[in-house]
């Protein structure tokens, strides 16, 4: 199709059962919008009545809703082909591309993405309206990390009796219990739905998987493990919150989805001492929800770890002359590491395992890179914890056991390093090979040269760092090429 209504189409951006979805333009208004389509193929006899009404519904469940992280809805329409919504267009990516099994995401990221979606939430609610879907694929995640959530498709508006009582609509493994019986639903089954989500955020794996029966009988009947047995390194308090908000009986849950962020923020104040969310955990979410390039391909001295969608993925690729013991505690290491630091962990793991004879000399050049002391402690005891699974008391050590690592101090750390933490590349270096890079990566450059410059003064190392940023060895070379760096 050339034109849909008064929107030229101009591309595709995505097909389902239904029909499909458009990069449409409004001339009228000279606005990009994306077009969501129903095939007039499917609209035959009482089919046609549901599925135009469900349609509709969507547009008046959205259409309502002006909010900064909900997906606005601009006009819906019909032709002879096909009955749309023009809504509003966003340049993002559904959160389940970043979510990697049994990989945790970036903490900061998983904070500051639950705080969107549930303020969203309650936005939504309190003008009567539920999601009932509320999943990863239907959350968008912007270039700035900005939540965008979208499909109200089988939303509930509270005056409307096209969602029934006995309707069972939902994805099965986010769906409360209330859902499954075809009962009456509330905001409640959203905060439940996002429960589980955070469940997911923070463990890296979902707390009910299985069949879709296997799933219901789970939901109705079994309580999870917490997250923090899961993964050791969170606090216990995030396993009350969220068991509060997939509790069995929606009068259980959190009322509202404020008082469900309210309780997550406390859990996270006691995860990190009290110290809130700053301006580098800020720039840690920008980072975790980047699409990442494909590694550079190493020298076979170096150990590269390979990438994932999403903060701390775990994984390697090593060449085959690397030393067991680090093929072994690698994966859980950068975990671990990820915990601590987001989504650099893995560039970070990548140039401290460089010629490290063991674990604890490979740990101390890590150690400068966690800004806290609680961090450090935390770190440590997971790389104790580590060693302990693993059987590495027994190899040489720089400083003896992981345990003498809780005794080094701010300036042994920075020492440790190597990285000459007392210079500082020039402001007009880093601003140069930010126009560079962003030619390549966009605005995220911006964070990476930042985040870079932390780690060496070296202008040769920083610029080898940044190219490692990059898709292709064609860009690398290019890109040092610009810098002159080659």
């Amino acid at each position: 199709m050339e034109k849909i209504g008064k929107y030229r189409i101009d591309g595709v951006l995505g097909s389902g059962a239904m029909g499909m979805v458009y990069k449409a333009y409004d001339v009228n208004i000279a606005r990009t919008v994306a077009l969501k389509t129903v095939r007039a193929e499917l609209l035959d006899g009482l089919q046609e009545q549901e599925l135009v009404a469900r349609f509709k519904n969507e547009a008046q469940a959205s259409g309502r809703l002006v909010h900064p992280n909900i997906v606005s809805v601009y006009d819906y329409g019909e032709t002879d082909e096909v009955t749309y919504i023009a809504m509003e267009f966003v340049d993002g990516t559904p959160l389940n591309a970043f979510l990697v099994p049994n990989v945790p995401m970036d903490l900061p990221a998983c904070i500051t993405c639950m705080g969107q979606l549930l303020r969203a939430l309650d936005y939504a609610h309190l003008r009567g309206v539920v999601h009932r879907d509320i999943k990863p694929a239907n959350i968008l995640i912007t270039g700035d990390a900005e939540v965008k959530i979208t499909d109200f498709g089988i939303a509930k508006i509270e005056s409307s009796t096209l969602t029934q009582v006995g309707a069972v609509i939902g994805t099965p493994s986010y769906m409360s219990p209330e859902q499954f019986r075809g009962e009456s639903v509330d905001g409640r089954a959203d905060i439940f739905a996002a429960g589980i989500l955070l469940y997911q955020m923070l463990t890296g794996a979902r707390p009910f998987t299985g069949a879709a029966s296997v799933v219901m009988h789970q939901i109705m009947n079994v309580t999870p493990i917490n997250p923090s047995e899961v993964q050791p390194a969170l606090n216990p308090a995030f396993d009350s919150v969220v068991q509060k908000a997939i509790a069995k009986r929606a009068d259980d849950r959190y009322p509202t989805a404020l008082a469900f962020l309210s309780a997550l923020n406390a859990a996270h104040l006691q995860q990190t001492g009290g110290a809130p969310l700053t301006e580098e955990d800020n720039e840690r979410t920008v980072l975790a929800f980047q699409k990442p390039a494909p590694a550079a391909p190493s020298a076979a001295s170096a150990p590269t770890l390979a990438p994932h969608a999403t903060a701390g993925a775990t994984g390697s690729a090593l060449s085959a002359s690397t030393p067991q013991w680090l093929l072994d505690i690698a994966p859980d290491l950068q975990t671990a590491l990820s915990m601590q630091i987001g989504p650099m962990a893995r560039l970070l793991l990548k140039n401290a395992a460089r010629d490290a004879t063991d674990v604890d000399m490979l740990c101390n050049r890590l150690l400068p890179h966690i800004s806290s002391e609680q961090g450090r402690q935390q770190f440590i005891a997971s790389v104790t914890a580590l060693k302990k699974k693993l059987g590495l008391f027994t190899v040489g050590t720089t400083l003896g056991s992981s345990a003498s690592l809780a005794g080094v101090s701010a300036t042994q750390l920075s020492q440790i390093s190597g990285g000459g933490t007392h210079l500082q590349l020039s402001a007009d270096m880093m601003e140069a090979a930010h126009q560079k890079l962003v030619r390549y990566i966009g605005p995220i450059a911006k964070v990476v040269v930042k985040r870079t410059a932390k780690q060496t003064a070296s202008p040769a190392e920083f610029y080898r760092l940044l190219a490692q940023q990059l898709a292709t060895e064609q860009e690398r070379q290019q890109f040092l090429k610009d810098v002159g760096a080659l």
